[in-house]
């Protein structure tokens, strides 16, 4: 078992854990007359479906990458395949007994009792999903074994769909989407989770292959590149279907934990399209070359997986706070969509859209930083604390104006530090925005979010921390462009 493959992914589990904790989901809630699950349960049951969900991913790709993408399939993938399909296993025999712990209110170990999981398992929907997929992965393992001893095409075939359902499986329970009127909502999320358990687990079995057969790099590169790109479009597609059929409101995105995450998980996504498209632009030509491609791809695939393993950790988030905590917002914004829109959208935007001939506005902009910087902070306080301009155009309207105030703000000042002076504009967010962000606490009287918002600033300063001892934009394109001309 090569327990490199995909070793970035597994940031998944602190995040999920500081995330977690930062939403109050490790708190015990008591309801009079009801049993309440032990707190054991309530970190490890989310955890250790973090843990299933990257073994799924690793297994998947490691079959459809070693057994479908390469003229002939590999023994050496097929065997990580048969080993990632065991840690599966494992991971998802513990999940079933949290899991029952979770709904019974139980121990882990009471779980275990055959009074407890044979009619969770046989009588209730959760129960028979899990019992599904426990039934699954060891048809997985064995049709990986016995496709590594005969490298036969039909047997991986039927491995991988197999696995593909397995991993689809979830759909049916995450989300709250387990009953027959959100048939339209697990459609598109099986179809999701199969797109992303694709390109995730195809992305870190190909790095780790290539580390070690760096020959495969011409055929595997274009074959894996358009799988991902297809994956992209459908998972893209299949999560604004199913956000869409969840949230019908724009105030839902940015004034509630469950939308504030969809967003979330919406900026990485666009960030993991830009970094592939750099790799699907300037690795994929390089495949003739094996060892440089395969130096190349991972050094941009270090940090999609890293990436990656955020948004599986935001995914798991997602389905422990349920789709039924959504309800109509107050007005405030959350911390979290905040730091998207402000920040994490907009230092995308410049990247892609960089000004390469500033007008007036820009150029003065670039040459006082800390006006933009200035303007970015008030911005966030008016937008997040005052509610200004939702007292004016009421809550819908203003909500989308506010939105689009932060993220042309935030474009400002990404703009106006990609140049001469950036260090003053970005000092200056540094020390500025956990101000911000504590007063919009103070105004908008969510001192009780005290938690999210610590971590939202904290992750706020390692972004700008990145920004500070980075390149501009402009820069960096530069270098990247040259890099393999230098090579």
């Amino acid at each position: 078992m090569n327990l490199r493959i995909g070793s970035r992914l597994w940031v998944g589990l602190p995040a999920l854990a500081v995330l977690l904790w930062a939403c109050g989901l490790l708190v015990l809630r008591d309801y009079p007359g009801l049993p309440t699950p032990p707190g054991l349960t309530l970190a490890g049951q989310p955890l250790l479906r973090c843990v299933r969900d990257i073994t799924a991913m690793i297994t998947l790709g490691a079959l459809v990458v070693g057994g479908l993408l390469l003229p002939t399939p590999s023994m050496r993938v097929l065997r990580w395949a048969v080993a990632w399909a065991l840690a599966w296993l494992v991971a998802s025999l513990a999940l079933v007994a949290f899991t029952i712990s979770d709904v019974v209110a139980v121990s882990p170990w009471d779980a275990l009792a055959s009074a407890v999981w044979r009619p969770f398992l046989v009588d209730t929907v959760v129960g028979r999903v899990l019992l599904g997929q426990l039934v699954a992965v060891p048809c997985v393992l064995v049709l990986a074994h016995l496709a590594s001893r005969r490298r036969s095409r039909s047997l991986v075939w039927a491995s991988v769909l197999v696995a593909a359902g397995a991993c689809a499986a979830p759909a049916l329970l995450g989300h709250g989407g387990i009953t027959s009127e959100h048939i339209g909502m697990m459609v598109s999320l099986a179809v999701h989770l199969v797109a992303v358990s694709l390109w995730v687990g195809g992305l870190a079995v190909c790095v780790a292959l290539l580390a070690c057969e760096p020959d495969h790099a011409r055929v595997l590169l274009p074959r894996f590149s358009l799988l991902a790109l297809w994956c992209v479009i459908v998972l893209a597609e299949s999560g604004l279907l199913n956000a869409s059929l969840r949230m019908g409101a724009a105030s839902l995105f940015v004034g509630t934990l469950y939308g504030s995450l969809t967003l979330a998980k919406a900026a990485l996504l666009a960030w993991l399209i830009r970094l592939g498209w750099q790799q699907r632009a300037r690795v994929v030509p390089l495949a003739a070359d094996g060892p440089l491609a395969a130096r190349q791809l991972a050094r941009v695939a270090g940090w999609e997986l890293l990436l990656m393993g955020a948004a599986i950790a935001i995914g798991v988030a997602l389905s422990r706070i349920g789709f039924e905590s959504v309800a109509n917002p107050d007005g405030n914004i959350n911390p979290i969509a905040v730091l998207v829109l402000a920040l994490a959208l907009p230092l995308l935007l410049q990247r892609v859209l960089p000004s390469r001939s500033p007008g007036r506005v820009l150029a003065f902009l670039r040459s006082f930083p800390e006006v933009a910087a200035i303007i970015l902070l008030v911005v966030i306080v008016e937008v997040a604390g005052l509610h200004l301009l939702g007292s004016l155009l009421g809550l819908e309207a203003g909500v989308i104006a506010g939105a689009l105030a932060l993220i042309a703000a935030g474009w400002l000042w990404a703009a106006a530090i990609d140049g001469p002076r950036r260090l003053n504009g970005t000092l200056l967010m540094l020390v500025g925005y956990p101000i911000a962000a504590i007063a919009v606490m103070v105004i908008a009287g969510t001192t009780s979010e005290w938690r999210l918002v610590l971590v939202c600033a904290v992750i706020a300063e390692a972004m700008l921390a990145a920004v500070l001892v980075g390149r501009p934009s402009r820069d960096t394109d530069a270098a990247d462009d040259l890099e393999p001309a230098h090579a």
